[in-house]
């Protein structure tokens, strides 16, 4: 009778199929983040596009008026401009970009119920007429990393949003802008509505731009968890998640024993113009793209600069 004999793989044989899994494995794998990391950013366009169909729906029912950049009462609620564009988007999952930090863990509720640190994934760039004046002039290329990037110029910037603010009084959640009350920009108060910035990836709801200017980097005010980024500094500015090669230190500062940036971010950021469209620019492109102003004395950023030239 035949017999036949049954062969198995070598060790060899085995070890050459291993290896040629962990070759693919170390091609495929960057592949993969990188496609997840650019499907993220699309998710991150679409939830700006909604939040900026949302502000225009708002100001069509508010006399052509977009919403505050924040609203205070007299209970001390912080309500912005992300909140109250709820009745409009009604979708608080809209505001968690998928590129940012995920706060919910390690933030208060307020307003609402939600945590208060998600509104800061998304930032509105408030007037330098709703704030006193106390703290920030509305320049950027002070601090030297910034100063490397404009060439030791000083460029102004300014915002599109006002503040309401019903406690007849500054009271420490209004800390930094006016007693009662600015209002925001029409949509037909822009000069350059397409250049002009209306909501952009952020730190803060408000770039922190009543505390300090735009290149500096402060500790924001209360408890860690009303901050996105928890007890981490960032940049009174939009911050930029998108292709970003500072990893987790783009626009992001320790507080205590950190590293010390010499640098701006290199990464891009998402933002949304006043028109509605939505796009993702170098963040010191867009930063760092400006056109004279005052008779050409001064320079201002493009992108935050609604009166134009």
């Amino acid at each position: 009778m035949n017999q036949s004999k049954r062969r198995g793989f070598t060790l060899i044989e085995l070890l050459v199929v291993i290896a040629i899994i962990a070759i693919l494995a170390a091609i495929l794998f960057p592949v993969f983040a990188q496609a997840k990391r650019a499907a993220k950013g699309s998710v991150a366009i679409s939830d700006a596009k909604q939040m900026a169909l949302g502000q225009l729906m708002y100001a069509n029912d508010s006399d052509d008026y977009f919403s505050p950049t924040v609203e205070y009462d007299n209970n001390w609620h912080v309500m912005p401009f992300s909140y109250l564009q709820q009745p409009y988007m009604k979708s608080w999952g809209v505001l968690l970009d998928p590129t940012g930090p995920n706060p919910l863990e390690n933030s208060n509720d307020e307003a609402g119920g939600t945590a208060l640190a998600v509104y800061g994934l998304w930032g509105m760039g408030p007037r330098q007429a709703a704030t006193d004046g106390s703290f920030s002039n509305y320049t950027f290329g002070t601090s030297p990393q910034a100063a490397a990037m404009t060439g030791n110029q000083t460029y102004v910037y300014d915002g599109i949003g006002g503040v309401t603010n019903s406690s007849n009084g500054i009271i420490w959640s209004a800390y930094g802008y006016k007693a009662g009350g600015t209002p925001s920009l029409s949509t037909t108060g822009v000069a350059n509505p397409a250049d002009q910035v209306m909501i952009a990836q952020s730190g803060t709801w408000d770039f922190m731009w009543q505390q300090d200017n735009a290149d500096t980097f402060d500790l924001y005010w209360g408890s860690c968890g009303f901050n996105t980024y928890g007890c981490s500094l960032v940049t009174t500015a939009p911050v930029a998640r998108q292709r970003d090669q500072d990893n987790k230190s783009t626009g992001v500062w320790q507080w205590h024993g950190g590293p010390t940036p010499s640098q701006m971010p290199t990464g891009l950021t998402v933002w949304a113009g006043v028109d509605g469209h939505v796009k993702a620019t170098p963040w010191r492109q867009l930063m760092g793209t400006t056109i004279p102003v005052n008779g050409g004395t001064q320079k201002a950023i493009k992108a935050f600069w609604p009166a134009g030239q």
